[in-house]
């Protein structure tokens, strides 16, 4: 028999609530599965590169309830961000050739705007953005994690959520080849598959783990509106009081 969290054989005889490998919780009246469970870019060795990466895109992205329950909770973190590193690449670099492709519409576009020297701005930006996405990775993670821990969700560890994150984003980084709104289209899709993740990562409802992943993004907007409401009253705070001397 094999433990559904890491995939490894539990000990004859042994009947602990959790794995003796990882601690993964062991379901109540319930028996390890009979083979290892797993996904297929963890099973790359005997797959090979390409279709496991195939096979772990499809599967992450059409069947995300079979592949996020199948997926190891606690063991091979390195295979995870492997993943999210490799395909996050390929997603920048299908963003930044779109990028090139339409520099003269946007340049002309700003111009027409009045802001001449943006693209330049903008191409920086878009280029940095790429490196803080990567460091952020476990920042990103352990605010999940932190938002599970409060509602009572975080029941199989960080590595659980971190592990989700990084098959989620990893797989919808490739809708930045889509122009226009593979970007917008590809977060929505993250969202939705972080969800479904977190649901059967931690073996919770989904609509807290929906709260869990909602709830951030939420207080983020709140604080930006009213970080523009304090700007906003400070220009005319300045104004009128320019306009009076």
């Amino acid at each position: 028999m094999y433990c559904p969290g890491c995939g490894k054989e539990i000990p004859v005889g042994y009947s602990g609530p959790t794995c003796p490998a990882c601690g993964a919780t062991l379901k109540m009246g319930s028996s390890p599965t009979s083979q290892p469970a797993g996904i297929p870019w963890e099973n790359r060795e005997q797959l090979g590169f390409l279709p496991a990466l195939i096979g772990n895109l499809r599967s992450c992205l059409f069947d995300p309830d079979r592949f996020f329950s199948d997926m190891p909770k606690r063991a091979n973190l390195g295979a995870a961000l492997f993943y999210v590193v490799i395909l996050g690449w390929i997603g920048a670099l299908g963003g930044l050739l779109w990028d090139i492709a339409f520099e003269g519409t946007r340049r002309q576009m700003l111009q027409a705007l009045g802001f001449p020297g943006m693209e330049q701005t903008l191409a920086g930006g878009m280029r940095m953005f790429i490196f803080i996405a990567v460091a952020i990775l476990f920042v990103v993670s352990g605010i999940l994690h932190v938002m599970l821990w409060i509602l009572g969700g975080a029941k199989e560890g960080f590595e659980a959520t971190l592990r989700t994150y990084c098959y989620a984003a990893g797989s919808t980084s490739l809708f930045q080849w889509i122009p226009f709104c593979g970007g917008l289209v590809g977060l929505v899709w993250c969202l939705v598959l972080q969800v479904y993740g977190l649901s059967r990562a931690h073996e919770i409802p989904a609509g807290k783990a929906a709260l869990a992943v909602l709830l951030p993004i939420a207080l983020c907007c709140i604080l930006i509106f009213a970080v523009a409401l304090l700007f906003a009253g400070f220009f005319i705070a300045l104004l009128k009081g320019g306009g009076s001397v």
